[in-house]
This record gives C-alpha cells, sequence and structure tokens, in this order.
C-alpha cells in the first residue's frame, strides 16, 4: 500500500516519530562521519610526524655518513695502478657467470701470464694514472693505457680500490692530405 498507516508507524518514548527504515537511505549517521574525520585527521597528523622524523634522520645521517667515508678514503698511494691492471686484465672483477672468466687452472694460469705481461708492457710504455678527489669522500683512479688504447676506473671509498668499468678511447688519428 502506498499510503502507511498511523498504526505501522513507531514512537519513541520521547513522543517523536522516527523515520521508517528505508533500505535506500545510505547516508551515514553522524557518529560514523565524525569516526571517518577523526581517522583522516589522524592519518594526516601521522603521515607529517613520518615526514618530520625523516627529514631529521636524513639531516642527522648525511654529516654521519659523509664523516664516516671521509675517514676511511684511502690515499692516492695505496693506489697500485700495475696490480689493479693485472686483476682487471686477468678477469678478477668479472662474475662467475660470465663465459669469458677462466673457469679451470690452464685458463687462469694463460689469463695470469697474459696479464702480467700486458701489464708489465704497459708500464715500460707509461701509461697514465690519474686519481681525483671528490670532497675527500671518495676517489675515482683512471688508468689510460695507450697500448690497448682502453681507460680503465677505479672507485676509492671505505678503505678500498674498488673496479667500475673499462672504456676504449679512440686513437688519435692523423690527418692524411
Amino acid at each position: 500500500s502506498i499510503t502507511m498507516a498511523a498504526s505501522d508507524r513507531t514512537s519513541t518514548k520521547g513522543g517523536s516519530n522516527s523515520p521508517p527504515d528505508d533500505p535506500n537511505n545510505s547516508s551515514p549517521a553522524p557518529s560514523e562521519i565524525s569516526t571517518i574525520a577523526l581517522s583522516l585527521v589522524g592519518t594526516f597528523v601521522a603521515a607529517r610526524c613520518l615526514a618530520v622524523v625523516s627529514r631529521l634522520a636524513t639531516a642527522l645521517a648525511a654529516p654521519i655518513c659523509g664523516f664516516y667515508l671521509m675517514s676511511t678514503c684511502p690515499t692516492n698511494e695505496t693506489f697500485d695502478s700495475k696490480k689493479e691492471l693485472k686483476r682487471v686484465l686477468r678477469g678478477f672483477y668479472k662474475s662467475d657467470a660470465d663465459p669469458s672468466k677462466p673457469k679451470n687452472f690452464f685458463e687462469k694460469a694463460l689469463a695470469k701470464v697474459n696479464a702480467t705481461v700486458e701489464a708489465e708492457a704497459a708500464a715500460f710504455a707509461g701509461c697514465n694514472v690519474e686519481i681525483i678527489d671528490l670532497l675527500g669522500l671518495v676517489k675515482i683512479a683512471s688508468i689510460n693505457n695507450s697500448i690497448t688504447q682502453t681507460s680503465y676506473y677505479f672507485l676509492g671509498a671505505v678503505n678500498k680500490w674498488r673496479y667500475i668499468m673499462a672504456k676504449d678511447f679512440p686513437g688519435k688519428e692523423t690527418k692524411k692530405d
């Protein structure tokens, strides 16, 4: 029936009539709205606190890391260019999965002999070694081998020299008339 009888309505003790239960009425109760609002405000406050803590941690960690890098930066005298060049040439820094890395005893011995001969030839020819100091935090060393036309780069940090990469450089070309 379209009209609702007065007897179907329920009344509260205060004498006011409450609206009928309507399944299509989706507005939340006032207590739900306040709960959602408090949750949003709490989330916002927590995010702001985390941002402040993150900035504080960064502000404290950066100088500590900088001091650690400065105190453990290797000296220029600790870089042995011939030894590092031999390590690179014999495949010491290659991964085990690299097919060009020597696997058995004979391959390793042959690679070691080849590396020694090439490193000695580069030292005899006068390879160029440059070391760049970056604010006392880290150092970058390069070995320019004029025989193979290759530059080898190393990073000096935390009391160690680490191989970065090798890069071929173009040879000096002469003009032909």
